[in-house]
């Protein structure tokens, strides 16, 4: 079957659902293809997320994540409202463990303000407020901080722009890519899709759907790292306030947290663990093809050598639910390895360049295509605003 399309995007999450449905809105005479190679929504990073709407806090003020955090938080909320989709706008807390954290934190809360945060220090009793377990002498508060189900955001996203002028397609793997003139020519198992302009937005894939359509080798690898979540008994915790810790400046990641969800879930995790599967979320299996590029990877050793307790650490975190425990209660005091109820995980696609993590968004146009190569956390806030941030690089 042949199909003619205007633009095609490869990724059916909830960064190319959000252009698709943005496409739709901005110019309802153009026919969009969304393909995806699973057979419904929500099978990686999407459906496996925290769920919390984050404010930007983190990140410096001119740099992608800041500027599409900022202004996807608010896009999401008028989203979430417009469309009766569950959230609460909770605030939250970062928790510093003793005085060694003191320079990181106020590091923090200063970026908060630089980036027009409703930010506020707390004590030791004021953060005993928040619920008695928790034990930090010192933090701060985020205002701009809630939860949802980005699942539900998802889904609604398909419905909406299914219901203008986007037809989405599962179980549509990509299998090959031809240039004809200006235009491409994608193949799968039993379509042929022609488009003027391709987005990709294939996030764990990325980088290989960008070689597989440029014929060019990307100027990004994905490294896969799994982020393990417990969850304990919801009566534990008395706040739906979201508590996090400081975070380690270089890395990539915000650490342990503790999560009411928007179902009432209580979750602590995740760790990051490095997966040698991109979607090995049973155990820990090995994918020889993506085990053959990750150990040829020079980040790997780079990571070792700067983040050598870092990493020992996330370790730890995944093989001892004892040194996990400890970890916990350096900010609450009721985590108890033996009250953990059940297990879930995802995997965040991260991308490195030049033997170095990539610690911003990455969005790459060559020619009449657009490729999302690095769009982590906090993606999921920011899918709105990273949205509108790939329909500027697109000439129409």
């Amino acid at each position: 079957m042949n199909t003619d399309y205007d633009i095609v995007i490869i990724g059916a999450g909830i960064i190319g659902a959000s252009t698709a449905y943005k496409l739709s809105v901005l110019n309802k005479s153009l026919r969009i293809a969304v393909l995806d190679k699973e057979t419904e929504p929500n099978k990686h990073q999407t459906g496996r997320n925290s769920g919390v709407i984050h404010s930007g806090v983190y990140y410096p003020k001119d740099s992608l994540k800041s500027k599409n955090c900022i202004d996807g938080y608010h896009q999401l909320v008028k989203f979430l409202d417009e469309h009766n989709i569950n959230y609460k706008l909770t605030g939250k807390l970062i928790a510093a463990a003793d005085e060694s954290e003191y320079e990181e934190l106020h590091r923090l809360y200063e970026n908060a303000e630089l980036v027009g945060l409703n930010v506020e220090y707390m004590d030791a009793s004021q953060i005993r407020n928040i619920d008695k377990s928790l034990v930090s002498p010192k933090g701060f508060f985020v205002k701009e901080t809630g939860i949802t189900d980005y699942k539900e955001v998802l889904n609604k996203l398909i419905e909406v722009s299914s219901f203008a002028n986007v037809d989405f397609f599962f179980g549509q793997q990509i299998n090959k890519v031809e240039t004809e003139g200006s235009a491409l020519k994608l193949t799968t198992k039993d379509r042929v899709f022609n488009s003027g302009k391709l987005i990709n937005c294939a996030g764990l894939q990325s980088d290989r759907v960008y070689e597989l359509v440029t014929g060019k080798k990307s100027p990004v690898t994905i490294i896969p790292f799994k982020g393990e979540y417990f969850k304990v008994d919801p009566e534990l915790y008395s706040s739906d306030v979201p508590i996090y810790p400081v975070p380690n400046r270089d890395f990539p990641f915000l650490g342990v947290h503790l999560t009411r969800m928007i179902d009432n879930t209580l979750k602590v995790g995740p760790n990051a663990v490095l997966s040698f599967d991109r979607e090995g979320y049973d155990g820990f299996g090995i994918d020889l093809k993506d085990a053959g590029k990750i150990i040829a990877n020079k980040t790997l050793f780079n990571i070792a050598k700067k983040y050598s307790s870092t990493v020992i650490s996330e370790l730890l975190k995944h093989s001892s639910k004892t040194y996990f425990e400890q970890n916990v209660k350096k900010y609450w005091s009721e985590f108890d390895k033996s009250k953990i109820t059940g297990y879930t995980c995802g995997i965040r696609a991260q991308a490195t360049e030049n033997g170095q993590l990539l610690n911003d968004f990455r969005i790459e146009k060559a020619k009449n295509q657009v490729h999302v190569l690095n769009a982590p956390s906090p993606a999921a806030t920011s899918c709105l605003a990273i949205a509108d941030t790939i329909i500027q690089e697109i000439e129409f």
